[in-house]
Order: C-alpha cells, then sequence, then structure tokens
C-alpha cells in the first residue's frame, strides 16, 4: 500500500494548475444569468474564474474513495439586476470558494502501461458555495441555480482541463514486485474530522496495490485501518507485505521506482524499517529540473504598475530563465497582456487596456538546458486601479440595510472611507479591510437618498449608496453603466411609461456628473473611479408620485477591443483547403490531424484575432450537432472503458498520423494578426460509417460560432473508418539468425526451418535470435499476456523453456530471452528474460548482452541451447510455468493490436526445442472489443 498525505497531494494539484495557464489548459471564465424570486429580477454571475484545486479529508472514509474538494474563487462580478441594484467585483482576498465531494478514480492505460490516480472534477458532485450568504430571502434559491449550474459547466468542459493527475503506478515489468492492479481509498488523520481543530481536513490517500508475486486480494480496509503516516517531515509512505519481503533489495529502489508523480516529482526515501511488514517513509519531493516562478499566486498588481517575478529549479535555487512572456487570456491584441522583460520585471497594462476592474495574467518563464525546455508560470490579479471601492454602486431597503452596509476595497490593500456630503447614518472600520455604514433616521426622509463615500488614500475613488424607502416604480435603460468614460456621455430612457402626460424630472442624486432635461447624462472629466447616481422622477403640481434611478460609473476602463465578424472559419483534414475528406484507423490510437482557421475582418481599421480563452473553446461537432469529447492530454488514445465513440486530442501521440504522408499545399496564410490555426487530433474506436464534422468555437460573448454558417468548401470535412481484416499467421514472418554457435546465418523468409539441420546437429551450443516481423508495418509497442483467461498475472511468463527428452539425466535444453524497443525509447542493450530463469539454470550467470544482429521494430526472441543442466536438477513447477507458449501483444505503426503466440515445436518433433514457430491464437476485429485487449486486465477476463 502506498500513502500520500494531502500536503504533497494539494502541492502536485497547485504544480499542474500552474503548468496548465502555460498551456491554455485552464477552466476558461464562468458566466450565468440566475433567476430571482422576484419576477423580472436577475443576477448576473459575469467572468468567474477559480484557483487551485485543494483536497480535504474532513468528511473521508477508508471505506471508499471520496473526498472534498476547494477551488477558490480569484475574480468575477457579481450584478444584482432589478428594482434593488447592485454590483461589486469579486477577488481572491475575500475567501469565496466552490466545495464538491469527489471521488477519486482509477485509470488504466492500454499501451502504456500505467494506472494513474486521478481526480475528475466533472464527475463532482454535493457543490456548495457562499457567494450569496448576504441574501436572506434569495440565498437558498440563488445557490441551488449557481451550484447546478457550475456543476453542468464542469460536466462538459474538456478533459484536459478537468482531469487531474495525483500519481502513476507502474505496471511495467514481470516480477514479483510488479503491480497488476489497485484501488482507491481515502482516510481522515486522527482528529481531522473535528472542525476547528489544527489539522482539520488532513488526510490521505490510499493506493492498494495487487502485486504480480501475490495474486490473492488482501481484506478491505475499514474504519480499523491505521494511519500510516508519522508525525514529523514525512508525506508518503510504502508498506510491504511481510509475503514479499524476500524479492526486494536492501534499497527497496524496485519499490519506489512504481510509484510516479506529475511535474517532475518522485518518492524519496528517507526512513526504512521492518517490524513485520516493511514499511518506507519519505517524501514526494520535486526534481532539480522541476521548475516555479515566484510568487506564484496572489499577487495583485494595479494598472500601469510593476512587479518582480523570479525563477527557481527543484533545489530552490535562483535561475536566469531563457525567456519570459505575460498572457491575458482574454486579450485579443498584444496591449491586454502587459509587458515583461528579459529579466522577469512586469509591467501591468494601462488602465484603459485592461478591458475589466479585475484581470488574470498568466506569467511563463522558459528554461533551456541543452535540447530540453522546461516552463513554469505564475498568475497575478491586475486591477484597473490601487483602489476598487465597493461595491460599485448598491442601493438598498430599510430591512436589508438596518444591520449596515458594508464597504471595501477590491484592490490590494485595506482601505478605510469616509462619509462624503451630508451624512445619513454613521460609519465604522470593523476590521477585515471592511468599513460598515448603518444609515440613520435622516435617510428615511426621502424616497430615494444615497451616501457617497470615499477611500481614504492616495487615489481617493468613491462608492455609493441607494437608500430605497419605497418601490421605484420608474425603470430606467440602461440601470447601470459598470464603464462611463470620462466626459462621455448616455442617453437615459424610461422603460415602461407611467402618467405619461406628466412632467419628467431629471435630476442628479450624486457624483459629479449632469443630466439634461431630456435624460442625457453627460460624466465629468475629474478622473476619479465614482458612481453617479441619476433619478428620474413623475412630477404633478410639485409632488413627486414616482421615481428611479439609474447608476454610471465613471472610470477608465474601456471594454477590450476586439474583433465583431469573422472573414473566414474553416476546418480542414490536414493543412491544405484540398483536404475535405480523411480516414481513419478503427483501433483508437491512431489520429487523423484536423486544422481550425479562424480569420477575422478588420474593426474600426484595427487587427483582432480570437483571444486564447476563445481559442480554447475550438471542438468538432458530429452531423447530429453532438460536441465531439475529448481526450486528457496524457492519453494516448481511446481506451476501452469509452466504448465505441469518436474523441479529439491536442496532443500528437507515437503512431503515425493516418495522413501523414507527402506534404500538402498550405492553407492560405492570411492576415497573421488577426488569423490563428490550432491543430486536433481525431481518434475512433470501434467500426463505423462515415461522420461528417463542423467546427465551432464560443466567443467572449458566449454566442457560438460555427464553420457552416455559410456554405462554403471546408465548413465539413467527411471522415472513413478504415477497419483491418482480422489477421493470419501469414500476416508475419518468423525469421532465424544464427549469432553464436556456427551454422546457417539466416533462414529465408518463409521458408520452414529443418529442425534437424546440420547447424543445430553440429553446433549444440549456440545462440539463435529469431526475429518477428509484420509484413505490413513495424510494431511499436509490445507486451506480454495471459496465455489463458484463467490465469493470474503472475503466471505470465516471458521465457520458454524446452529439454530434448523428459528423461532425468537429460542434458541438451533450450531457453529463451526478449528483446524489444518500444518506440521512442531507448534500444535495449541486454536481453531480458523471465524471472524464474535463474531458477530453472540454477546460476545468476545469464546475463547476455545484445548482438548486432538485433533490429528495432522487431520483437526478437533469443533462443540459447546448451547441455550443461540435467533435467532432474530443475524444480518441476518452474519448469512447468515456463512450458507455457509466449503470447504477446504488439502494437503497430497505425495503433492496431495484434495478439501472436510463440513456441517450440510440438515436442513430438524430433529437435522441437531448435525452431520457434508463430501463430495467431485469436483474431480480433474492430468491431469487436478484442481489438484492444485479449484479455481485459482491468477485470481480469477474456474478451
Amino acid at each position: 500500500v502506498a500513502v500520500y498525505s494531502r500536503r504533497q497531494l494539494n502541492r502536485l494539484l497547485e504544480q499542474q494548475y500552474l503548468q496548465r495557464l502555460a498551456e491554455n489548459n485552464f477552466l476558461p471564465p464562468f458566466s450565468d444569468i440566475l433567476k430571482r424570486k422576484a419576477v423580472g429580477q436577475t443576477v448576473s454571475v459575469e467572468g468567474l474564474e477559480f484557483g487551485t484545486p485543494m483536497l480535504s479529508f474532513s468528511s473521508a472514509s477508508v471505506s471508499d474513495s471520496k473526498a472534498t474538494l476547494t477551488l477558490n474563487i480569484i475574480s468575477g462580478t457579481l450584478t444584482f439586476n432589478g428594482e434593488l441594484l447592485r454590483s461589486y467585483v469579486i477577488t481572491e482576498a475575500q475567501g469565496h470558494s466552490l466545495t464538491m465531494e469527489v471521488d477519486l478514480q482509477t485509470v488504466r492505460g492500454e499501451v502504456a502501461p500505467y494506472g494513474r490516480v486521478a481526480l475528475n472534477l466533472a464527475k463532482g458532485a454535493k457543490f456548495t458555495s457562499k457567494l450569496f450568504d448576504d441574501e436572506e430571502e434569495d440565498k437558498d434559491h440563488l445557490h441551488q441555480q449557481l451550484d447546478r449550474a457550475l456543476g453542468d459547466w464542469l460536466g462538459a468542459m474538456p478533459a484536459r482541463c478537468v482531469m487531474f493527475e495525483l500519481g502513476t503506478v507502474d505496471f511495467a515489468g514481470y516480477d514479483e514486485l510488479t503491480p497488476t492492479n489497485f484501488i482507491l481509498r481515502t482516510q481522515a488523520a486522527p482528529g481531522a474530522r473535528i472542525r476547528n481543530a489544527d489539522n482539520y481536513g488532513d488526510g490521505a490517500v490510499l493506493v492498494f496495490m495487487r502485486l504480480r508475486g501475490n495474486a490473492t486480494d488482501g481484506e478491505q480496509p475499514d474504519g480499523a485501518y491505521p494511519y500510516l503516516l508519522p508525525e514529523g517531515d514525512y508525506s508518503a509512505t510504502l508498506v510491504l507485505n511481510k509475503d514479499l519481503l524476500k524479492y526486494a533489495s536492501a534499497e527497496g529502489f524496485e519499490l519506489l521506482a512504481t510509484l510516479l508523480f506529475p511535474e517532475l516529482n518522485a518518492f524519496v526515501k528517507t526512513a526504512d524499517h521492518t517490524p513485520l511488514d516493511r514499511a518506507l517513509f519519505g517524501n514526494i519531493n520535486p526534481l532539480l529540473m522541476s521548475m516555479k516562478v515566484k510568487p506564484a499566486m496572489g499577487t495583485v498588481v494595479p494598472a500601469g504598475q510593476t512587479h518582480q517575478f523570479e525563477l527557481y529549479d527543484g533545489e530552490d535555487k535562483k535561475q536566469k530563465a531563457s525567456a519570459w512572456s505575460a498572457l491575458n487570456p482574454q486579450s485579443h491584441d498584444d496591449k491586454g497582456h502587459g509587458t515583461i522583460n528579459a529579466d522577469g520585471l512586469y509591467t501591468a497594462p494601462a488602465a484603459d487596456e485592461v478591458g475589466e476592474d479585475v484581470l488574470n495574467v498568466i506569467i511563463t518563464a522558459e528554461f533551456k538546458k541543452g535540447d530540453d525546455t522546461y516552463k513554469a508560470s505564475a498568475r497575478l490579479l491586475v486591477t484597473s486601479a490601487q483602489v476598487l471601492a465597493m461595491p460599485v454602486a448598491g442601493a438598498y431597503q430599510p430591512r436589508q440595510s438596518a444591520n449596515g452596509i458594508d464597504v471595501w476595497n477590491a484592490g490590494n490593500d485595506p482601505v478605510r472611507f469616509r462619509l462624503l456630503g451630508q451624512p445619513l447614518g454613521e460609519l465604522a472600520y470593523v476590521g477585515g479591510g471592511r468599513s460598515r455604514f448603518v444609515p440613520g433616521g435622516q435617510a428615511q426622509r426621502r424616497v430615494l437618498s444615497v451616501q457617497e463615500l470615499q477611500a481614504e488614500s492616495a487615489e481617493q475613488n468613491r462608492t455609493a449608496l441607494v437608500l430605497v424607502h419605497n418601490q421605484p416604480l420608474v425603470a430606467l435603460d440602461p440601470p447601470f453603466v459598470p464603464k462611463q468614460a470620462f466626459g462621455g456621455t448616455t442617453q437615459l430612457r424610461e422603460v415602461n411609461r407611467i402618467m405619461p402626460n406628466e412632467q419628467r424630472r431629471w435630476r442628479m442624486l450624486s457624483g459629479p456628473g449632469n443630466v439634461s432635461p431630456s435624460g442625457q447624462f453627460t460624466a465629468s472629466t475629474q478622473g476619479i473611479q465614482q458612481p453617479n447616481v441619476v433619478a428620474c422622477e413623475v412630477v404633478r403640481n410639485g409632488v413627486v408620485f414616482a421615481s428611479g434611478y439609474s447608476v454610471l460609473k465613471e472610470t477608465p476602463v474601456k471594454p477590450l477591443s476586439s474583433w465583431v465578424a469573422l472573414q473566414r472559419f474553416t476546418v480542414t483534414v490536414g493543412k491544405s483547403p484540398e483536404g475535405v475528406r480523411g480516414t481513419v484507423g478503427s483501433s483508437g490510437f491512431q489520429q487523423l490531424e484536423v486544422e481550425f482557421t479562424v480569420e477575422t475582418l478588420q474593426a474600426d481599421g484595427a487587427d483582432y484575432k480570437l483571444s486564447p480563452t476563445e481559442i480554447g473553446t475550438l471542438t468538432l461537432f458530429d452531423r447530429a450537432g453532438q460536441k465531439v469529447a475529448s481526450l486528457c492530454d496524457n492519453e494516448e488514445g481511446i481506451g476501452k472503458e469509452y466504448g465505441n465513440v469518436w474523441r479529439t486530442s491536442l496532443t500528437k501521440n507515437r503512431f503515425v498520423l493516418a495522413n501523414e504522408g507527402p506534404m500538402q499545399s498550405a492553407t492560405p496564410r492570411g492576415p497573421e494578426d488577426r488569423t490563428i490555426r490550432q491543430t486536433l487530433h481525431l481518434h475512433r474506436r470501434g467500426t463505423s460509417g462515415s461522420q461528417v464534422f463542423y467546427a465551432g468555437f464560443k466567443s467572449a460573448s458566449g454566442r457560438w460560432f460555427y464553420s457552416n454558417d455559410t456554405d462554403h468548401r471546408n465548413a465539413t470535412i467527411e471522415v472513413q473508418v478504415r477497419t483491418p481484416e482480422p489477421y493470419k499467421s501469414s500476416d508475419y514472418t518468423l525469421t532465424r539468425k544464427r549469432v553464436v554457435g556456427g551454422g546457417a546465418v539466416m533462414d529465408p523468409p518463409g521458408v520452414p526451418v529443418d529442425p534437424q539441420h546440420e547447424a543445430f546437429d553440429l553446433h549444440p551450443v549456440t545462440e539463435d535470435y529469431w526475429l518477428l516481423d509484420y509484413r505490413s508495418g513495424t510494431f511499436y509497442t509490445a507486451e506480454f499476456i495471459k496465455s489463458k483467461a484463467s490465469d493470474e498475472e503472475g503466471d505470465v511468463n516471458t521465457s520458454i523453456a524446452r529439454w530434448e527428452s523428459p528423461y532425468s539425466n537429460e542434458r541438451f535444453y533450450s531457453y529463451t530471452g526478449y528483446m524489444f524497443q518500444n518506440h521512442g525509447e531507448p534500444e535495449p542493450t541486454a536481453v531480458s528474460f523471465d524471472k524464474r530463469i535463474k531458477d530453472l539454470l540454477g546460476t545468476e550467470d545469464y546475463h547476455r548482452p545484445v548482438r548486432s544482429e538485433y533490429e528495432a521494430g522487431l520483437l526478437v526472441i533469443a533462443n540459447y541451447r546448451n547441455m550443461n543442466r540435467a533435467l532432474g536438477e530443475v524444480d518441476p513447477n518452474v519448469l512447468s510455468k515456463l512450458s507455457k507458449p509466449l503470447r504477446v501483444q504488439l502494437h503497430d505503426a497505425l495503433g492496431h493490436v495484434h495478439v501472436v503466440q510463440l513456441d517450440y515445436l510440438p515436442s513430438t518433433t524430433i529437435g522441437d526445442r531448435n525452431v520457434l514457430v508463430h501463430s495467431v491464437p485469436s483474431r480480433p476485429t474492430a468491431g469487436d472489443d478484442s481489438i484492444i485487449r485479449l484479455v481485459n486486465l482491468n477485470a481480469g477476463e477474456s474478451v
């Protein structure tokens, strides 16, 4: 069992979160409109952005794998629309968050021999937040809508944005300590369920692994299971069952090697004890080349100001970055990002270029060492001013304001406020950066009254509290202008004109602007961020019968300059306009390269392109309008658990592209300042007819644009699925090369080998390489699998052995090893053998180098013939396990799966141990699950 502490798991989550910022794989801003109980009144949730996921085990039970996950809310805006208008900015400092229950997942790779401990935000449940806790009447109503909307939103996100990896179990290998399966559990630390305890929420993830050396499952853990993380500087523990101790080395490195961690982290052992079972204690530490930008989070930089960032390695030593970059995911041009120099000094964009009162900017550093480039990122908030007085504006009835109204600074520093004009109540500083205003009796003498407050700081920005004592009957349009330019004008109008024949009186309730008798508002040129409150009153004989109000905030902030319309939106197979059709294999691992091209029209003579957030929404839709789901970046293809489906991936995998070939004529480039190109890879698992796809993306306004909105040549693509015929023995060749011991050098391909050939008779001690080749391609991966579904994983043999006769004094025998180079991995330097070969041979001296006759891309079985071991000296159980045929599963360059069996000739044949033969034990087809695995290793059953 492996045990990982919450502290280190949360650090891994933070590292992945920061890494995804650099890759544009983060959660985009969330926006929605929620209905209030009152008819026609809503709450606009705009640009809600989330920070690092954090695990808690306060409610964990060792009987399952559930945990609590919290996402802090780092920015956004809430606007309450209706009779009582309110608007304020949310920042990280306010402590808002989204909490959900998650069930940790096990994900088993089908090509790469890994099992991942995963956390999937899309599978979260029981969402809760406290954004509306101050809303006494609508609190539960709004929270239910928001929590439901956030759950649906996360469920629709691409896997690369919502899947996080907590650790990896390495299944590669065939010895007794190689894991074959695992289950997950979560456990609270002692006392961690008690609220307000120092360790509240602490706990661990437990990974129970079945190893090849022990095929039986242990008992399910229960509430009495001990907490295996000791006090002190320990964040991980690995415990090995006493029955398997004989297989472990003194250092236990082979145990640690089975545990892998994301983002360049490793288990570093600091203590090792064996009271009964063996326990290794240590930490999950970053490796040297794990880079980090500091400060990583929590930085707030006012518009136009600077902040210094620095790069550190895994040993916390400062490094000189090769390059720095800054990115505002919402910006459509370079001005909105700000700038950063070669030394990491960042300068925020000017106030008239930030686009919002609060925006997120991603800082990325690159570090080059040799041919490798390492990246690290940080996140910061840019505010339009040092002081952002909140709420921007707020309207309150007496029952809402009786206990006081809080005002605060959404910027970086705590600020106190003072009352402006005639005081309508009392103001006091209550701590935590907040001041509280309590209206007095004088505020109740008017239908509408306004209390202005000003920040006591160098930036004397203001807010205004509208105190409403009767229902506002006059609705104005617009009711709220959050970005009123200094000196600019806005025409205000009544929405539903009541008492149409009576006089209208427009007047300023607060603010330095002015309003004309016709309702045209003109902002001041004072250059201070402040709201203006304009009233429209229906007057008869000097008596006000009805009134309403509008709030207009003077600010230097302007809406982000953006594109308005598209010039071109195409989807092609490959990079050429000729790519209207394509073909992809049915294995789930071959990829068809697809390219999106989006070119915008000039807007007011300027060039703007899609923002990074808009680019992140680009995806494919099938002809029925269903979005094609995506794979995680660390998934090479479509696993069996997905069934027969289409999927997309941003990442190119190791296999040959379906449309790889001669260079196509490139798509016309278009104006670079208005054009983006995005490459996607399309996968298919299972048989299918042709399918038609089109592309789409979501703009910043929330509108979806599609490549087939207009009829043109590259509006859609059509993709056929290619399913190979069932493979036969004749699809492969098995050729012998004599590498040691004389005799024929090579047998002609396709010609049967004579087991009584003089190459064997005259040379009793030999070394032959038998080369298994695929006539129509190249093998990319290979793994040995069970010969029978009823076998245990520990029974998988990677060598076979045969004696010349069944007599105990027989000394002539043969045994095999193997060589294979997985695509993209280093060439083998030594022949590999089954772990039991030393018992078979009775010696540790069985290692052999790889000879020059080895060929990459082929599975090579080395057959060693000797005469120095009597059959009677061999353990019958060992020989029995090594007498079974070798069964190998291979993926070719196109991702297709092959299952081949290799064995000696039948024992009734003279010279049987001299010759290897191959066969195809099953014939998987793309319409059958067995196209992926002859044996479903997750379930341990034949498919």
